[in-house]
């Protein structure tokens, strides 16, 4: 079998298959050479081969069917370009393959009449492009993401007290104006869109978190509603502690021990990636659009705009998730922040930490919004082997693992360091003093350390957002728990 062969069997989405050429309406041709000189990957359109069957059949005329495919691309369309077209002899009979590797002045549009149509390819389909998507071919024609566009906004007016927070607490790094600049946050003075989304202001129309706890499993009553705006760091802080506060939290009793371990109704990890990945990776030239979290008593929804970006499926992208980036420099931010690795492994770490669980979480298109969904571990409880009990935490304290209680201190505090390097030592010292004493309270973690309160209810929040240490129950009575 030869290559021609082999690509027609293979069930690729960037193949288009035609019986003959047509020639009175090219344009049923022509919208995959758009689709595919848009596109991300090499695309084959291929004459001679029925479509549903696959049988080869051959072009008839085979010369003026030649002729006429290469002028229709080079009279058709705009800005030109120069496929490979060959005729190829299989089993006796000839095709046309005509091979177009993707152009790098996008938008290429299909051009009939005074009408200029680009489209691009979505799974199998050759689809016309919607504004925002032929804004985003525009941008990267100009080789420019939305994020590194130039605003009107100046320096002065901005404050990034959040962001330089941040880069203090995990990388120990004081931020600078110059620093801003080298990130690719500042023009002179001016602020790039990404700079304004990393802003405390953030005055980026449709770029907030609205977080919902609905009452039952449809959106009739809402028991909780909020909108956070701000920097989109803010943003994903406080769309957590949404959801800390109104997630619960069971144990289980296992064989023939004592001890009783805690179930989290969700792995906060795995939700923390996928808010991220929905501020980094969502379409922000789709005006009027914010991200949605909306908790429910057996699931959480949470739903961004824009399409996967670069061209594939959504099984193709779950089967081999890409580092495709819409937004270079929000992310390039969130991977000096160590939020999220610059080889994009959101999704894969969703799904391991979900590995050994029945439920697993759902991602879907519907139209130009992506969802991914996080089921209840604790909603209706159908596990034949463990003791579900989510209020008490008198019990949890009780009854913790002799186990874990004998871990030296000293392995865990050395893992820590391993994966936070910059974490500085008074953060060592706080995770040291809870593990040893789960009751702790604030004043005591300051009287040990000689800081004040506000100093260590700061560090302490930290610490929780980066999910190294985690708060079981209410304030007074509850316990601290060293992940």
């Amino acid at each position: 079998m030869n290559d021609i062969e082999q690509l027609i069997t293979d069930e690729k989405y960037n193949l288009e298959l035609k019986e003959q050429v047509n020639f009175g309406e090219p344009k049923k041709y022509l919208k995959a050479i758009s689709s595919f000189a848009n596109g991300y990957d090499i695309g084959y359109l291929i004459f001679g081969i029925e479509d549903g069957t696959k049988k080869i059949v051959g072009v008839k005329n085979i010369k003026k069917s030649y002729e006429e495919v290469a002028n229709r691309i080079k009279t058709r369309i705009e800005p030109s370009i120069i496929p490979t077209i060959d005729i190829v002899n299989i089993q006796g009979k000839d095709l046309i393959v005509v091979k177009v590797i993707p152009g790098q002045h996008t938008p290429y549009y299909y051009v009939n009449k005074g009408t200029r149509t680009a489209y691009i390819r979505k799974g199998d389909q050759d689809c016309e492009t919607n504004s925002t998507e032929l804004n985003e071919l525009i941008l990267r024609g100009k080789n420019l993401g939305w994020d590194e566009q130039v605003s009107d906004y100046v320096y002065k007016d901005f404050t990034f007290e959040h962001l330089k927070k941040y880069f203090a607490d995990i990388k120990d790094y004081k931020i600078e104006k110059e620093d801003l600049e080298s990130f690719g946050l500042l023009d002179g003075e001016r602020l790039t869109n990404a700079a304004l989304l990393y802003s405390d202001q953030n005055p980026v129309v449709g770029s907030f978190i609205s977080c919902t706890r609905w009452d039952g499993l449809d959106k009739l009553s809402a028991k909780d509603d909020i909108e956070y705006y701000g920097s989109i760091l803010e943003q994903i802080d406080n769309s957590m502690e949404f959801i800390k506060k109104h997630m619960s939290n069971g144990w289980v009793k296992e064989g023939g021990k004592l001890a009783r371990r805690t179930i989290p109704e969700y792995d906060l990890d795995a939700m923390r990636e996928a808010i991220i990945n929905s501020e980094a990776h969502r379409s922000y030239l789709m005006r009027g659009t914010n991200v949605e979290l909306a908790f429910f008593d057996d699931r959480i929804e949470i739903v961004s705009c824009g399409t996967i970006g670069n061209g594939k499926t959504l099984e193709e992208l779950l089967k081999r998730p890409t580092s495709q980036r819409r937004n270079q420099l929000v992310c390039d931010i969130f991977s000096r922040l160590d939020f999220m690795e610059r080889r994009g492994s959101g999704i894969k770490k969703i799904l391991l930490a979900y590995e050994n669980d029945e439920k697993k979480p759902k991602f879907e298109t519907v139209g130009d919004l992506f969802i991914v969904t996080f089921y209840s571990r604790l909603y209706k409880d159908n596990s034949k082997n463990v003791d579900v009990n989510t209020k008490n935490v008198d019990a949890i304290v009780e009854n913790v693992d002799e186990k874990e209680k004998n871990v030296d201190v000293s392995i865990i505090l050395e893992d820590i360091k391993q994966k936070y390097p910059k974490l500085r030592k008074n953060y060592i010292n706080i995770i040291e003093i809870i593990y040893k004493n789960n009751n702790v309270t604030q004043e005591e973690i300051a009287l040990k350390l000689g800081k004040s309160k506000n100093s260590i209810y700061r560090n302490l929040k930290v610490l929780r957002d980066l999910e190294i240490i985690e708060r079981i129950g209410p304030d007074k009575k509850g316990i601290w728990i060293v992940k």
